[in-house]
């Protein structure tokens, strides 16, 4: 079987403000038609991740490899940036130009991307062609934006928030033409604040967190790391008795369902079964995958008091 070829990697990145580490030896690594999702909260330091991988603010240490090719410092060859698509989360265009005119101007920067007429529709702006960015809805803006991107058909393309103020009917439109790009072998970086876009569309998941990634995988082995599944049922048994049933963390009703999050739960339903014989609907699931990221933050932080509390 041949091996997939390698567009980003990462080794060892590392990258500090004044006494602080915001990127701690960080490997990664893209492979061609790969979507990877990038998740971590606030100051966990996905924006300096993507700036240093951009050549937009310079690394400590390590090395950046770009389409085969080692960076030095944050100088990017016009040939490479041709090859690479770039949607950031605080973007923004002339707000005097057109629709129409921006498209024409990212157009005239690739030769052999897409023509002016074919961003428009791309962006799904054809009936604001004439209509200047500046007048735009947030969302408008934001597909306009992701267009751009796209106006060299790059062979790797980095989105952060790309989908931020779209209604869910342009955020699914969106999330189409990325799983698109994946089937025509576009390799996509992805930072998103939206936890069901990242189990929707990638591929891989990496957490990053304190500057270190604390885990990585596919949507589905993220949440299989978590300590619970979730039992769904409707029971006659009253909150005190599904609460004393072996494994049951926690409880949670909506009506006649009642959801019980469970350490052990081949015991809970089997306790469950031989203690009420009217139970219905009776469903086992994973937790979602924005449970099991706040559940491997929470845990990593832990950690990281316990180690700082044993050194000091």
């Amino acid at each position: 079987m041949k091996q997939a070829k390698t567009l980003l990697q990462l080794k060892k990145l590392t990258k500090r403000f004044a006494d602080k580490t915001v990127l701690n030896n960080i490997d990664l690594t893209v492979t061609q038609g790969e979507i990877l999702a990038i998740l971590g909260p606030n100051g966990a330091g996905k924006t300096t991740l993507i700036s240093a991988m951009l050549g937009l603010t310079a690394a400590d240490s390590g090395d950046i490899y770009l389409l085969g090719q080692l960076q030095q410092g944050t100088g990017r060859s016009s040939a490479l940036r041709a090859q690479l698509g770039v949607m950031l989360q605080i973007g923004s265009l002339s707000a005097n130009l057109t629709v129409a005119e921006q498209c024409d101007l990212f157009a005239s920067y690739y030769p052999a991307g897409y023509s002016a007429p074919e961003l428009v529709t791309l962006a799904g702006l054809n009936t604001e062609a004439g209509q200047r960015f500046g007048r735009l809805s947030g969302g408008q803006k934001q597909r306009l934006l992701f267009a751009l991107a796209l106006a060299g058909k790059p062979d790797l393309l980095f989105l952060d928030e790309p989908t931020l103020g779209m209604d869910v009917e342009a955020r699914r439109k969106l999330w189409q033409r990325i799983d698109q790009l994946r089937q025509q072998g576009t390799s996509i970086v992805l930072t998103t604040h939206y936890l069901e876009e990242a189990e929707q569309l990638a591929d891989r998941i990496m957490v990053l967190h304190q500057g270190k990634f604390i885990a990585s995988g596919s949507p589905g082995e993220l949440k299989a790391l978590t300590r619970y599944k979730l039992v769904q049922c409707c029971s006659a048994l009253n909150d005190a008795a599904l609460l004393a049933l072996p494994g049951v963390l926690q409880l949670s009703r909506q009506q006649d369902v009642v959801t019980l999050h469970s350490s052990h739960v081949e015991q809970t339903v089997l306790a469950l079964l031989s203690r009420d014989n009217t139970v219905s609907q009776l469903e086992v699931r994973q937790v979602a995958l924005e449970q099991a990221f706040l559940q491997l933050t929470a845990s990593s932080a832990e950690h990281s008091n316990t180690l700082g509390e044993q050194a000091a």
